[in-house]
């Protein structure tokens, strides 16, 4: 499936669509009150990861884990807290599909499976919204890998759309979707992005917000 946006296209993946004023606002407001109201969780999960390296040697690594992806046609750094064992990130770091190596359970530390589990591994990317290389809500960022295979098949709106902590794909999770419909979530935010006003575009990352707390609260683990 192609690209049906107005960009879309093959290579010409066209220009970044500007983020509007509104939504950057709510970026970063919420981004600041998330941040001082996570402190206790972040302790929590700090202290767990340092006790599991303490008890369990093979398991030991980083508090953090940093992985390249792309946010509207450019690179950067992506902040997680460390989910994986040594040898499990020795292979992301190889080349291997990120997604792919979580899903393992043999792979993944046991403070790990619970913040995976809930969505709470994702938690340091409230520094990359801080530092406006992502949006609260958008498409989430492949791996420069995987995005490059998405605009050789003409999937190009990554190449436009600041990508997302959370998304309308992200509050899909629980229930069957195929492909064609996360692709076509996707399409329809760039959409609205371009069409929408500033009132309807805050409604729907409200929306998409709350369906995400939701979602954590079921803990699906996708």
């Amino acid at each position: 499936m192609t690209d049906r946006s107005p960009a879309g296209g093959g290579a010409a993946a066209g220009r970044p669509i500007p983020v509007p004023a509104g939504k950057l606002i709510l970026d970063k407001s919420l981004c600041v009150l998330f941040l001082f109201l996570t402190v206790p969780v972040w302790l929590v999960v700090i202290v767990s990861i340092i006790t599991e390296n303490l008890l369990a040697p093979e398991r030991r690594g980083p508090i953090f884990h940093t992985e390249i992806r792309v946010s509207a046609g450019r690179p950067f750094p992506l902040y997680k807290f460390r989910i994986l064992r040594p040898r499990a990130e020795d292979e992301i770091r190889a080349g291997a599909v990120p997604k792919t190596v979580e899903n393992n359970p043999a792979n993944v530390t046991a403070v790990g499976w619970a913040l995976k589990k809930i969505g709470l591994d994702e938690l340091p990317q409230l520094l990359n919204i801080l530092g406006g290389k992502m949006s609260f809500v958008g498409p989430r960022p492949k791996p420069v890998a995987e995005y490059a295979v998405e605009i050789e098949r003409g999937r190009t709106f990554r190449a436009r759309l600041r990508a997302g902590l959370t998304g309308p794909v992200q509050v899909m999770k629980g229930r069957a979707r195929t492909e064609e419909d996360q692709l076509n979530a996707d399409f329809a935010y760039e959409e609205l992005l371009r069409r929408g006003s500033q009132w309807k575009i805050f409604l729907f990352d409200m929306r998409v917000l709350a369906k995400t707390i939701l979602v954590m609260v079921k803990a699906t683990g996708e």
